[in-house]
């Protein structure tokens, strides 16, 4: 699927939304992750050791939301930065990508919401250096989809969960980048 095709499903969600009564609000929001393949280990000078994996580790995005006032179904778009990053003040290894995620929920009652989408990761990369150098990738990245659960208080902030499926290629190797987060948000 391609960036394309994503925007495209989401403008369509939102011009179906468009015949009913909607709020379109901005969102903020940050989450930790964790899971996917080890990519490296960074070895420390005490002895101690950290992973960069292909889930981790932290994951900032920005969008909008728009809910219909008629029906309980919320539409969400963002873009993010995701990345985990192990640095040292000899080398560095960083595995980042620039996710564009489209989401549906439905509202469960109390302030509950669940859904779910699709996630295409861009910019894709794995760079090392100094001490750390294991060389620098260039990763092309699959469709992936994402499945979460949260809770907005009446204020706009929210607290939610996540899995996410995505796959990563690089030099004709697959890489599993399937991760779970938690997380909060923010709506303006």
């Amino acid at each position: 699927m391609t960036l394309r095709a994503i925007w495209a499903a989401a403008a369509l969600c939102v011009a179906g939304m468009a015949q009913a009564e909607t709020t379109v609000r901005p969102v903020i929001g940050a989450s930790f992750t964790a899971g996917g393949e080890k990519l490296a280990r960074v070895s420390f000078t005490d002895g101690s050791h950290q992973d960069v994996r292909s889930g981790g580790l932290v994951h900032l995005f920005g969008g909008f939301e728009v809910q219909m006032d008629s029906l309980p179904l919320t539409v969400q778009a963002n873009i993010g930065y995701h990345v985990d990053n192990s640095a040292a003040k000899n080398g560095e290894v960083r595995f980042q990508r620039w996710p564009i995620e489209v989401l549906g929920f439905f509202q469960g009652g109390d302030g509950w919401r669940f859904g779910g989408g699709v996630r295409k990761a861009n910019g894709v990369k794995l760079t090392s250096s100094g001490a750390s150098y294991i060389g620098n990738y260039d990763m092309s990245a699959k469709a992936g989809w994402v499945l979460q659960a949260e809770h907005v208080w009446p204020k706009g902030l929210s607290a939610f969960v996540r899995v996410v499926s995505e796959k990563y290629e690089v030099q004709g190797a697959e890489v599993q980048g399937r991760h779970v987060g938690v997380g909060t948000s923010y709506r303006f």
